[in-house]
């Protein structure tokens, strides 16, 4: 039985990699605790899991009542480090939920953890805040840590999306040295249209000049860049973010919200009672579920789980 627990749990992408990867090794986990500040996400993870424990508020729980968790998995805040954050201001790390996230491991020592964030930490305010949270894991002195970013293209699923990982496995269990997963060939973009959805969206008269600029073969573009041209658009999505505005080109709509799960990796036949505006914000603030499975079965294969 493999215990996981999640902080800032979204839509619960590292359940649904858990999942799969118990259904294809046949092993059972159990879904000790998750956290959630959001509304909405609380009303998607009651609608479609079932954790021990629902924390309403991270930083406002004692360490102690959480629950002991063999895999812990956090995408703490990324919004402050992220090139989206508009006034590009320099945010300390201890005034996000970081600290949140630390006292979970020093105290619980989970077998291993996933932390993800953009991969701007990595270079903000010349790199301080990111060897800073590196020192503060390594110095507990109980994992071997690691990183890197990958990109969710990389990993069979087409959409660029850059993200940091840092990873932590536990020296008392480790049974061999932790190897990032390796690069998978990318699915056809083509294959993530939902086609049975064949509403139609006017093109906002602002948007049209950008239209005119796109690749024919475009397929999916977010029309929140109005001055790019989208020269990949036929192979990969654009990030997917909070902001949904992507649009699917041969269907000549906003992409549908089927579409946004299917390239963050998630199964389509989740339970949804959210608007699709909710959902497409929700999906985009999520982890890809397939970058994540691979992260997570070199973790139990360093353990000798698998």
């Amino acid at each position: 039985m493999i215990k996981i627990g999640t902080d800032c749990s979204g839509i619960e992408a590292p359940i649904e990699a858990l999942k799969i990867i118990c259904k294809n090794n046949d092993l059972k986990y159990k879904h000790e605790f998750s956290s959630e500040i959001d509304e909405y996400a609380k009303s998607y993870i009651k609608a479609n899991h079932s954790p021990n424990i629902l924390f309403p508020d991270m930083t406002k729980r004692d360490p102690i009542d959480v629950p002991y968790v063999d895999i812990y998995v956090s995408g703490f805040p990324c919004q402050p480090f992220s090139r989206a954050n508009k006034y590009k201001t320099s945010v300390d790390p201890r005034l996000n939920l970081f600290e949140n996230c630390i006292s979970v491991i020093k105290h619980g020592k989970p077998k291993f953890f996933i932390l993800e964030n953009v991969k701007t930490l990595v270079t903000l305010n010349n790199g301080s805040y990111f060897q800073e949270i590196l020192k503060r894991l390594n110095d507990l002195d109980l994992y071997n840590v690691d990183w890197k970013v990958m990109n969710t293209k990389d990993y069979g699923i087409p959409q660029s999306r850059d993200r940091l990982y840092i990873i932590g496995v536990l020296k008392k269990y480790s049974k061999k040295e932790y190897e990032f997963p390796k690069e998978k060939p990318m699915k056809k973009l083509s294959e993530f249209i939902d086609k049975n959805n064949t509403s139609k969206n006017e093109i906002k008269e602002s948007n049209k000049e950008l239209f005119k600029n796109i690749p024919d073969n475009s397929i999916f573009i977010d029309t929140g860049f109005r001055g790019a041209n989208f020269p990949n658009s036929g192979l990969w999505s654009p990030c997917i973010c909070a902001q949904p505005l992507l649009w699917c080109v041969p269907m000549k709509r906003k992409a549908s919200v089927k579409e946004y799960l299917m390239l963050q990796g998630f199964p389509t036949d989740v339970n949804i009672s959210l608007s699709d505006h909710r959902m497409k914000i929700l999906i985009g603030n999520s982890m890809t579920v397939d970058v994540i499975q691979g992260l997570m079965e070199s973790g139990l294969r360093s353990l000798g789980i698998l």
